[in-house]
């Protein structure tokens, strides 16, 4: 299966930290934050394939670097992984990386950047996984061991199964949270339909009173039947700026009497959208004082 990490965004949010570095070389725990995210594609073995997309030839450059050069310290960045006290643990560590370059259009418009340049590679074969570039999360294990990586496998296990069984195109993960955190994500509703739940509807940064007591919002991972999309793109994600990723495929989708998207809900410990100073601040002070 390929991946596409969204990582194009300015991360104003961010500043002035991010006037000094990319978003994704922030550190957490010591740690970049681009490394978390890697590492939820490194214990995924489904995952062959990952084109990480970002805005401008400096970062590009940057992530270039990076990737060619991380795979000899894996052992050194497990090693601090695990020295924070989580467990991270690279079953599939030759996962292939490509940094390609989009134009800051919203979620859906650098979607459709990384998915046209996917084409000239001829890597659009499969389904394909999405995730934005930005989160961290904290996951027990069976073993009581608390895990920074997010089990893609079984995501990806589920919206095959859902497929097979109803019929969706599109599946979405969904974290709860408090009522007065939903309003900066998208907020979905979900019902059970034959051994899978469904999105009924789904609104994009609702107002509070749209927003019942622990609202289900959107994860920031998605996974897409290719051949569903792939012939729909002018439709669904055309060319340009301001296209949403949520408003103009998610929110469309769920409003079809024919369930569309499977709603996959996370069982975490913890979910931090490291969207803004504040965040990143307070990620750090978490990962950094509470141990596996």
């Amino acid at each position: 299966m390929k991946a596409v990490l969204l990582a194009a965004g300015a991360g104003t949010r961010c500043y002035p930290f991010t006037y000094l570095a990319p978003k994704m070389f922030q550190q957490v725990g010591g740690i970049p934050l681009v490394e978390y995210m890697l590492s939820w594609f490194g214990g995924a073995p489904e995952i062959d394939e990952l084109y990480i997309a970002v805005r401008d030839d400096a970062t590009a450059a940057t992530l270039k670097n990076y990737v060619d050069r991380r795979k000899q310290y894996l052992d050194q960045i497990l090693h601090l992984f695990h020295k924070l006290g989580y467990h991270v643990d690279y079953t599939n560590p030759d996962f292939n990386i490509r940094v390609i370059q989009a134009n800051g259009w919203g979620t859906g418009g650098d979607l459709r950047s990384a998915l046209d340049q996917m084409t000239i590679d001829n890597s659009r074969e499969d389904d394909f996984l999405v995730c934005y570039a930005d989160y961290i999360i904290n996951r027990k294990l069976p073993d009581g061991t608390i895990s920074l990586q997010m089990n893609l496998s079984d995501i990806i296990k589920y919206h095959e199964r859902c497929h097979k069984s109803i019929g969706t195109v599109m599946t979405v993960a969904f974290v709860v949270v408090e009522r007065e955190e939903a309003t900066r994500f998208g907020v979905g509703k979900i019902e059970d339909l034959n051994g899978c739940k469904v999105v009924r509807g789904f609104i994009e940064k609702p107002g509070i009173e749209e927003i019942t007591e622990k609202p289900p919002i959107n994860a920031g991972i998605s996974i897409i039947k290719s051949q569903f999309l792939l012939p729909n793109m002018d439709k669904f994600l055309p060319r340009q700026p301001d296209i949403s990723l949520e408003r103009n495929l998610v929110e469309q989708l769920a409003r079809e009497e024919k369930p569309m998207v499977a709603a996959y809900l996370l069982d975490l410990d913890a979910w931090f959208d490291v969207g803004t100073l504040e965040q990143l601040i307070n990620t750090n002070i978490f990962i950094a004082s509470k141990k596996g």
